[in-house]
């Protein structure tokens, strides 16, 4: 009897040790998102509008966007800025429909690339550079062919210019969550992401480039030439600035909206392009260690640390969820989203145990997903 209650205590011990030390964890990897978040959330200050002095080029890479590329470049022609400080090129890459018509619609230069065996954005965004950095330029800011900016966009980049920024990551946003719950949980995602950002950029860090919205001194790209040709071309680049001590600033007024996929097999297939990024990186997967980091605590005794965890995270992702907007429809996607969430995180943590993909496979657009669907 005394050895099977030592026994029993051993493994009482060992349990509750792993417990710790799974909670210990968990609230390290939730500390990284709920301190810039915290931060994120405090009012700054406005910065006051100055007279446009930056050059802009704004290249914009595009593989068979004919159906998406005009709302994109009408956004871009109701830009509050100097026409004559504003050059726009789209670089039709190896595109298999009208792509290459549409910018000569709106009277936009177009460079068409045809290369099959180096195929994806990164090597379109090579090609389109080379080209605009003979022009010149002050600022290049790089905008997906699918993507929107406000009208005050690039004013307020160049205000962050102004203040001696060298690389800025514009705010991304998803536009679409009411387009089931992948949407809804991609918007609720993109706010948090926005919140994040802004508090890494007040504490001094820099942010992640998000392959859209990205902007950068042409002294930055000659110095930082583009080399990215993988699948997460946006993270490739984010540590070659790192390691050339670039550091990447946030502008929550410079804004670019985009759908998200639709449906739960398009996302799917994205985020695990997106998971060569970083496995730390995927909010998703921390919020699914969480949740079991909490589970396991609440089984072996512990109450109010896991009790913390979830109430925390439930009230910066139902902040969030206040940002994008309560409807009666969207408060029945917020009730489905965390099914949407454990999904998420079950495709990262897959992924470490799963080759990863080598060739680039563009992600069907929302309003595609919808006809497909239909």
């Amino acid at each position: 009897m005394r050895v099977v209650t030592s026994f029993y205590h051993s493994c009482n011990m060992v349990a509750t040790s792993a417990a710790l030390v799974l909670l210990v964890l968990a609230t390290a990897v939730y500390l990284g998102y709920l301190v810039p978040t915290l931060v994120g959330l405090i009012p700054q200050r406005v910065m006051l509008p100055t007279a446009p002095s930056h050059t802009f080029a704004i290249l914009i890479p595009a593989h068979n966007e004919e159906s998406g590329l005009p709302a994109t470049l009408q956004s871009v022609m109701e830009l509050d800025y100097p026409a004559n400080l504003v050059r726009v090129c789209v670089v039709a890459d190896n595109c298999t429909d009208d792509t290459a018509r549409v910018p000569w619609d709106f009277g936009i230069r177009c460079l068409v690339r045809r290369d099959a065996s180096k195929r994806g954005k990164g090597y379109a965004l090579a090609f389109g550079l080379e080209q605009i950095l003979a022009d010149m330029p002050d600022v290049v800011l790089i905008l997906d062919a699918d993507c929107q900016l406000n009208p005050s966009a690039l004013r307020a980049l160049d205000a962050a210019f102004v203040t001696g920024a060298d690389a800025v990551q514009c705010a991304v946003r998803a536009c679409n969550p009411d387009d089931g719950p992948t949407g809804y949980v991609a918007a609720v995602g993109s706010a948090i992401d926005e919140v994040m950002a802004a508090g890494m950029h007040r504490l001094g860090r820099s942010v992640p480039l998000r392959g859209t919205g990205m902007a950068f001194r042409r002294s930055v790209l000659e110095r930082v030439p583009w080399t990215a040709f993988g699948l997460v071309e946006d993270a490739e680049y984010s540590q070659r600035l790192r390691r050339a001590g670039v550091r990447v600033q946030h502008c929550r007024d410079a804004k670019v909206s985009s759908d998200s996929p639709a449906n739960w097999a398009d996302l799917g297939r994205q985020r695990r392009r997106w998971r060569a990024a970083g496995v730390l990186a995927s909010k998703p997967l921390g919020l699914c260690l969480i949740a079991m980091a909490a589970s396991v605590g609440f089984a072996c005794g512990f109450v109010w640390w896991p009790a913390t965890l979830l109430l925390l995270t439930a009230w910066v992702y139902l902040r969030a969820a206040a940002a994008v907007g309560f409807t009666q429809r969207r408060f029945g996607l917020l009730l489905k989203s965390p099914g949407i969430v454990v999904r998420l995180g079950w495709v990262t943590f897959a992924g470490l145990f799963r080759r990863q993909p080598t060739t680039w496979d563009r992600t069907p657009r929302a309003t595609e997903s919808t006809k497909r669907a239909a």
